[in-house]
């Protein structure tokens, strides 16, 4: 792995090059460090057709307080895609669920050997989110809380789609495929028309909108390949006693807008907590922010949402 350490905005950022589960693709990480010891790590999984460094103001406020964070671009997103030939929303040949949970786990790995001691929290966003929960069942590494934010309960669509895919990632992985784009996030936009912008069920903050929607890294079509794993990993992460081997100590806090309609506005996420609390877990938390969307980070009350992210760690980090 190579490290390089950023001389803008953040002095403390460091650019760190993985090489994927896949063996072929260079991963980007980046690394955020505080000035000073820090006292815990949070490991950041993002989402779907977005990439790591739009949590750069969450991980400079964790910064100052003392909070170190990691996270990487998915395959097929950000800066981890052929720089020659990039094909943004595939993931990759083989058993691509597999391998992002491979890279996220490596990502944990290198993080535990660098700093042993330190708390880690684990935040996975809505597609990150999955891949959490899928990756929180092997237990390859130990955790000191699992954050899941924008998430959904089990879709029974996902397992239909999922036959479907399976056979299309085979015969025509590369190929985009407009028609599961549409009857995934059609509907998603309705309640929000008004606002006249394509992705304004992401967020109220229509700068946040704008700004995604003219980003060749955010927004983009998924393939097949995509779609497939995507939807595997819904259907692993969030089926029937998805969390059985997960041990009953680790904290969770399932955290979402309740306008987001990636969690059929507040019903996924109450489902998910509801499901870990009947699963006999220790500690399970619920946060829903009454008129938030999908991205609760970027909106204009992220300050709140930020703080309170701050105050559930610190209270599991002694």
């Amino acid at each position: 792995m190579n490290e390089r350490t950023a001389r803008r905005k953040v002095p403390m950022k460091k650019y760190i090059s993985f090489e994927s589960a896949d063996g072929r693709t260079d991963l980007n990480v980046v690394m955020w460090l505080p000035n000073g010891r820090p006292r815990a790590a949070v490991q950041i999984i993002h989402g779907m057709a977005e990439f790591i460094e739009r949590y750069d103001a969450f991980a400079r406020f964790l910064n100052e307080h003392q909070i170190m964070v990691i996270g990487h671009d998915h395959l097929g997103h950000g800066d981890s895609v052929d720089a020659e030939h990039p094909l943004y929303g595939y993931f990759s040949k083989g058993n691509s669920p597999d391998i992002l949970i491979s890279d996220t786990a490596n990502v944990t790995a290198y993080l535990k050997k660098r700093f042993p001691t330190l708390p880690l929290f684990l935040l996975g966003h809505s597609m990150g989110s999955f891949i959490l929960r899928n990756y929180l069942q092997t237990q390859t590494h130990p955790v000191d809380g699992a954050i899941v934010m924008g998430t959904s309960s089990e879709r029974r669509e996902a397992a239909h789609a999922l036959r479907i895919l399976r056979v299309l990632n085979r015969t025509s992985g590369t190929k985009f495929n407009p028609v599961m784009d549409k009857l995934i996030f059609l509907n998603y936009n309705q309640p929000f028309k008004q606002d006249n912008l394509t992705f304004s069920w992401l967020s109220k903050n229509q700068e946040n909108v704008r700004w995604y929607e003219a980003n060749d890294k955010t927004g983009f079509p998924f393939t097949n390949n995509g779609y497939y794993t995507l939807m595997s990993l819904i259907h692993h992460g969030a089926g029937k006693k998805w969390y059985e081997s997960i041990p009953r100590t680790l904290p969770f806090l399932i955290i979402s807008g309740e306008m987001d309609p990636v969690g059929n506005y507040g019903k996924g996420p109450r489902k998910v907590a509801q499901e870990l609390q009947e699963g006999h877990f220790d500690d399970v938390t619920l946060q829903l922010y009454h008129d938030l969307r999908h991205e609760i980070l970027h909106e204009a009350e992220a300050d709140i949402v930020m703080l309170d992210l701050l105050n559930w760690m610190q209270k599991r980090m002694d």
